[in-house]
């Protein structure tokens, strides 16, 4: 069994290829750029040059009997509508339009909690929560178009399918979120959206390839909807603070009120329609980080028998530790222009 990846040199892309050398797979990388299919390849995975915006690049990625896992996608939280529709939606149905006639063995798309919109104490789940993103909330919005996609063409083509949504990823070399994390220090503006006591559904990349995994190979796994995140609580404050100590950033300690960020976020968005200019930040950035998460994978852990392998303080150590390798470089993810996964 050969699986073909795409996203393969993003962040959760490579935390996916790695994982599936160590299991000794054969994996096929969809790389768009020189860089990225070195990255790949270097990751032990085959390179299939193509892009997921150019349709005919993609023939002969997948081939009979692979198993699809799709996790490229235009992942930042930041954006114009357009850049996800061509990233995320339109970049699903090429794919799928490209690889269906194939046959692959199932299709598995590597989705997010962002679809979910509303929150639930409980935690949400695919098993009692409709997604209902908002309107400004693109992120979700393009995730669960493609999700649509993936369940209708898939379908149409008798081809097995499952969708994996995953909690708030963290881990070694998060380009975008560091990113995003540097900027806003470097401003003098990095803050705890409101007190800080809401809680994060946090979320390893490696554990959540481990869940990618299963839904690519258990037989239990057809035709369903599993979402993924540890069920430790973590507040972000806590994220936060963690990841600046982690990354060198210095303390963090100042509170911005959500209604102000929210204010703040609307304001970047008006600017940014005028400019063309993608903004720093959003109402939906804010959103989510000042979102009292809380995610529930039981569906994933009774029917796959998954479990999260790392605590958050081993997670964080890690992302600490990776500071001072000075082999890793920042790697863009391989999905249309932008972030994903």
């Amino acid at each position: 069994m050969t699986f073909a990846v795409t996203g393969g040199s993003g962040f959760f892309g490579r935390a996916l290829l790695r994982r599936l050398a160590e299991r000794g797979e054969t994996a096929r990388a969809l790389a768009r750029s020189a860089d990225s299919a070195q990255r790949v390849e270097a990751l032990g995975a085959e390179v299939h040059r193509g892009d997921l915006t150019d349709p005919t690049s993609l023939r002969g990625f997948v081939r009979p009997g692979d198993v699809l896992i799709h996790a490229a996608a235009h992942v930042d939280l930041v954006g114009r509508w357009t850049m996800y529709q061509l990233g995320t939606v339109d970049a699903t149905r090429n794919l799928l339009e490209a690889a269906l006639p194939s046959r692959p063995a199932r299709v598995v798309y590597v989705s997010s909690a962002g679809v979910y919109g509303r929150l639930d104490p409980r935690g949400l789940c695919a098993e009692r929560n409709t997604p209902q993103p908002r309107r400004a909330e693109f992120y979700g919005r393009a995730k669960l178009a493609a999700e649509a996609i993936v369940q209708q063409h898939c379908t149409q083509a008798e081809v097995p399918w499952c969708i994996v949504r995953l909690g708030f990823l963290y881990g070694p070399h998060n380009e975008t979120f560091e990113r995003r994390l540097r900027i806003f220090r470097s401003a003098g503006s990095l803050s705890i959206v409101g007190r800080g006591d809401n809680r994060i559904a946090t979320l390893y990349v490696d554990d959540a390839a481990d869940a990618v995994i299963l839904a690519a190979t258990h037989p239990a796994a057809n035709g369903r909807i599993y979402d993924a995140a540890s069920d430790e609580r973590v507040t972000q404050a806590e994220f936060m603070r963690a990841h600046c100590a982690a990354l060198g950033l210095g303390a963090i300690t100042r509170h911005l009120p959500v209604w102000l960020g929210l204010v703040g976020g609307l304001a970047a968005e008006l600017i940014s329609s005028l400019t063309g200019q993608v903004p720093d930040v959003n109402r939906a950035a804010v959103r989510l980080m000042a979102a009292d998460q809380a995610v529930d994978a039981g569906r994933l852990r009774r029917e796959l028998g998954w479990s999260p392998r790392y605590s958050f303080r081993e997670g964080i150590e890690r992302v600490r530790l990776s500071q001072h390798d000075a082999a890793a470089a920042p790697v863009a993810g391989d999905a249309a222009p932008p972030e994903s996964a």
